[in-house]
């Protein structure tokens, strides 16, 4: 099952790997990581992390984001890729006005706002996940890290996808995603970077359902992947290219 990887200043950061698939084989642990910004991370932190042996870390974080909160990383070691996410007007509109968060006064409208987000996510981002994936065929590979703010949503969805594609059942997946919330510091790490952003009215509850998953988040995601493509297959195939011969490659791969 996957690790909680603790090293100081981390957010979020976890292996993703050592779940079983349908077929009966396993996603390998040790390989595929998962974590927020990682700006926090001091000189020994880095040593911790560079120890996991990550060679390829995929960022989806606007380069607004980047420039705010910098990987601490020269950009050759380890490689890092570059896939500035913008999942859609939800999320850009919330950026530039800060009024949109502040007018989600109740649970039921955080809950729509977030599940935009996730929908735009699968439905328009289909070229950025495409690059995602190309790096993990990449040769020179021995440990890939996907990681975008706070490694819930934009790499939510990322790592749900690998997931899925390697034949995870969605029941586990969706295992996963919900790791966040237990992982998560809402207090010292959400909390304070919204009312930043967004105001001092703001409350840890606010917080926790801002920047917290749902089921609801993954599952819209997913549908709206069927809706578009027909099939989660169609998906890999049309929107990420992934081949037959590419998919068996990938799990070749990452299976064991």
């Amino acid at each position: 099952m996957p690790e909680v990887i603790d090293i100081k200043g981390a957010v979020n950061l976890r292996d993703f790997g050592g779940y079983e698939t349908r077929e009966g084989a396993r996603v390998k642990s040790g390989v595929l990581y998962r974590s927020g910004m990682m700006m926090s991370l001091d000189e020994q932190s880095r040593k911790d992390f560079l120890n996991l042996g990550v060679s390829v870390i995929c960022d989806l974080r606007h380069h607004t984001e980047r420039q705010r909160e910098p990987t601490p990383f020269p950009s050759h070691a380890p490689r890092q890729v570059l896939i500035p996410l913008d999942p859609g007007r939800h999320f850009t509109r919330a950026e530039a006005d800060p009024d949109t968060v502040r007018t989600l006064e109740t649970e039921a409208q955080r809950i729509a706002f977030m599940i935009g987000i996730n929908v735009d996510l699968a439905r328009d981002h289909a070229a950025d996940y495409q690059l995602m994936f190309k790096e993990l065929f990449n040769p020179q590979l021995s440990g890939f890290l996907v990681h975008c703010s706070a490694g819930k949503d934009r790499t939510g969805f990322g790592a749900g996808v690998i997931l899925l594609a390697l034949g995870v059942d969605r029941e586990l997946v969706m295992h996963d995603y919900m790791l966040t919330n237990a992982t998560m510091d809402f207090e010292t790490f959400n909390l304070p970077r919204l009312r930043e952003r967004f105001g001092e009215h703001l409350t840890l509850d606010d917080a926790v359902s801002i920047s917290g998953v749902r089921h609801e988040y993954l599952s819209a995601a997913l549908d709206e992947i069927d809706r578009v493509w027909g099939s989660f297959a169609n998906y890999l195939e049309q929107g990420i290219g992934l081949s037959p011969a590419k998919l068996a490659q990938l799990k070749q791969r990452f299976l064991e």
